[in-house]
């Protein structure tokens, strides 16, 4: 009789919202196979919440996002796979689905999720993401699962979409601190995107120009314009349009190589890194009044940096900003000069060379 008390006792002392803090919630143990969906589609999913650089990117995300669900498919298939396995199968296909663009199917595998195993972590991510339940409401769920930083996470990625992105680095570090190492590779690049916002008026220009994964020369001088004195100076502190503050700038040398002669560069132009370089190195000994810009070409016989040739026309440039640490060797050897940059990859190294001395 005591047993039975105590087993109708149960439910309801679990029940009791005031000692929910002090229930010692089910951790449940997910195989090699499950941690490895949760791993591929974290990345999936940051990538969703930033801009694509072009239609080819976009088009490589769509089948990245269709060979996801269809790997999810074929394990789903095994009915040895234990029910908690199968509903965050089902919650990340779900969210998959949602990132492609189908909430009916979303909402489809959120059922299917909900009838093998209710309470989930990525299930209640989902429901979120579906409108089921509220932000307020999700908060209130980081108490009841055992995966709490999830939800923190998922909290993060909400005040990035509301443009609250100083409160939204907060909560990205604190769901870091515990989630696997994957889930910072993944989410940190929406981390860092929201860090270089955090002072900047979410509505502006600048927020603008700072999203875009790719930038044009025109742009590159729109964002260093708003960091540089000596740029705002140039520039008489008129307001000019892009096209005539590039034809000023261009006018006053600070597009033109260093090392070697080379072509104009246009203000379309995708900026590279070595145009990123090539300018910042010129803004620098302009600001500096620096006698010798030339000074590692006259140095060197043999190039310190694996993929920058002696020739180079911007082989001081890239010297110059890698010494003033402006900008880096990506691997310690490389500069990968031809890369494209980020509107905030530039922003930071406009921010660096500001700030050296």
């Amino acid at each position: 009789m005591k047993k039975i008390f105590a087993l109708v006792l149960l439910p309801l002392l679990f029940s009791c919202t005031s000692l929910q803090q002090d229930v010692n919630i089910e951790q449940v143990s997910y195989s090699a196979e499950v941690l490895s969906f949760e791993e591929r589609f974290a990345f999936i999913d940051a990538d969703s919440f930033l801009p694509q650089s072009d239609s080819e990117a976009e088009k490589e995300n769509r089948e990245r996002v269709e060979k996801f669900i269809f790997d999810i498919d074929k394990a789903l298939e095994d009915n040895s796979v234990q029910k908690a396995s199968r509903a965050r199968l089902f919650a990340l296909a779900g969210k998959a689905y949602l990132v492609s663009g189908s909430k009916s199917k979303a909402s489809a595998m959120y059922e299917k999720s909900v009838s093998e195993y209710k309470g989930d972590t990525q299930g209640v991510i989902l429901a979120h993401r579906l409108g089921l339940l509220s932000t307020n409401n999700i908060e209130e769920k980081v108490n009841e699962v055992s995966e709490r930083n999830l939800l923190v996470l998922e909290r993060a990625i909400n005040l990035f979409q509301q443009k609250r992105y100083a409160d939204s680095v907060a909560k990205f570090d604190e769901s870091f601190l515990s989630l696997a190492e994957f889930y910072q590779a993944a989410y940190g690049k929406i981390r860092n995107l929201s860090w270089n916002f955090r002072n900047i008026d979410a509505d502006s220009d600048s927020a603008e120009l700072l999203s875009l994964p790719e930038i044009t020369v025109s742009q590159m001088l729109s964002i260093a314009k708003g960091k540089s004195d000596f740029l705002y100076n140039l520039a008489g502190g008129k307001k000019m349009s892009d096209r005539e503050f590039y034809y000023k700038v261009s006018s006053t040398g600070l597009l033109d190589s260093v090392s070697a002669e080379s072509p104009r560069v246009e203000s379309d132009e995708k900026a590279s890194k070595y145009l990123s370089a090539r300018f910042l190195w010129n803004l620098y000994n302009a600001r500096k009044k620096s006698a010798n810009p030339k000074k590692y070409s006259e140095k060197f016989k043999k190039s310190p940096v694996m993929d920058l040739q002696l020739d180079s026309p911007d082989f001081d440039a890239v010297l110059g900003c890698v010494e003033g640490e402006f900008m880096s060797l990506e691997d310690g050897r490389n500069f990968y000069g031809e890369k494209t940059v980020s509107g905030t990859e530039f922003d930071s190294y406009v921010e660096k060379m500001e700030n050296a001395r």
